[in-house]
């Protein structure tokens, strides 16, 4: 088959972008033929800027060539910021995306990463709603996604839907020995290693995981946060530091503070022993998905679908203090052992 992917697309630092590389490897690898739209910076086989008014119809000359499309579908990659100025071109967008799933109903299937779950007004709503039961077929990662929208927009029953997990296409960019691997890192061999790892952002709740952490008197525990801000915005670099400022108070707490290639980030997870995901916010965790492909032990904040990735040996945490308390039974572990 003859494949298009719409997505953003490396060496764009985007998770969803590292997702659509690891899909398009994959069908690849199946003996279709995959080309890109990339919609930003140079790594597709074709650059567009789809977002605003009605650039996505962009795509429509392209659509003719392919058996299939797929929309990586995030909605900053689509719509302007929902503002009073920009509301004849949002709506120009949303018709825009009508007329695309109506041209390309028999070959045509949207991944949904995160759809809006709030509305400033009822119209944004209705709008958003004629979008969605005009799709032909959505593709969610977890049930709780598929509950949200179904509270948000209108019951699936009936609807092309699928439930497919957000690591269904991930593979090693990397697979060394966990020794090799701390060796580069410059951790220790004995140390058990909690790894906070990706984008640094407030929701990510790394802060949670520095402050509850700071009080473990553990010389063999060590946590890192490792990862670079997204974004230069000032709410990024103030919480940046405020973790950095944090850790200082503990020697075992580390912050790495640096962009990642595919292959140092799977260098670092298989470098640690648990993967922490302490977010405030989020709907499914491509990190958790690379974890579990690595056979790591999770951590993770009860937030969206989080709980549906995790496995029998991980653990799901709702507040700091339970937090907390997880890091004290690891502590107590390691001292019996270590005795």
């Amino acid at each position: 088959m003859k494949y298009l992917m719409v997505s953003t697309y490396p060496p764009e630092k985007c998770g969803i972008g590292t997702y659509a590389y690891q899909m398009v490897k994959f069908l690849r690898n199946g003996g279709n033929v995959v080309d890109v739209i990339s919609l930003e910076g140079n790594g597709g086989d074709f650059t567009l800027n789809l977002k605003g008014g009605a650039n996505l119809l962009k795509i429509l000359k392209y659509t003719i060539f392919y058996d299939k499309v797929i929309i990586q579908y995030h909605e900053s990659f689509y719509y302007e910021e929902y503002n009073r100025k920009n509301l004849f071109r949002i709506l120009c967008t949303h018709l825009s995306f009508y007329l695309t799933f109506l041209l390309l109903r028999k070959k045509l299937e949207v991944i949904v990463h995160e759809f809006p779950r709030t509305h400033r007004h009822s119209t944004a709503r209705f709008l958003e709603t004629i979008k969605w039961r005009l799709c032909p077929k959505l593709v969610f990662h977890t049930q709780k996604e598929v509950d949200d929208f179904k509270h948000y927009y209108f019951d699936l029953t009936g609807k092309n839907y699928e439930l497919r997990a957000p690591n269904a296409y991930f593979y090693k960019f990397r697979d060394i020995p966990q020794s090799q691997a701390r060796q580069e890192l410059g951790i220790p061999s004995n140390a058990v290693v909690f790894l906070c790892i990706g984008f640094i952002q407030p929701h990510k709740g790394y802060d949670r995981a520095v402050r509850e952490f700071q009080n473990i008197n553990n010389k063999r525990m060590y946590l890192y946060v490792v990862g670079s801000i997204r974004i230069e915005w000032d709410i990024y670099a103030s919480y940046l530091q405020e973790l950095k400022s944090m850790a200082a108070k503990n020697l075992q707490i580390h912050i790495e503070e640096k962009f990642l290639s595919d292959e140092d980030f799977d260098t670092w997870i298989t470098a640690s022993d648990v993967i922490l995901i302490p977010y405030r916010e989020i709907w499914s965790s491509g990190v958790l998905g690379r974890a579990k492909l690595f056979n790591k032990k999770v951590i993770a904040s009860n937030v969206g679908g989080l709980a549906e990735q995790l496995e029998d040996n991980d653990i799901l945490f709702n507040t700091d203090e339970e937090l907390r308390k997880i890091f004290e039974d690891f502590s107590e572990k390691l001292r019996t052992s270590y005795l």
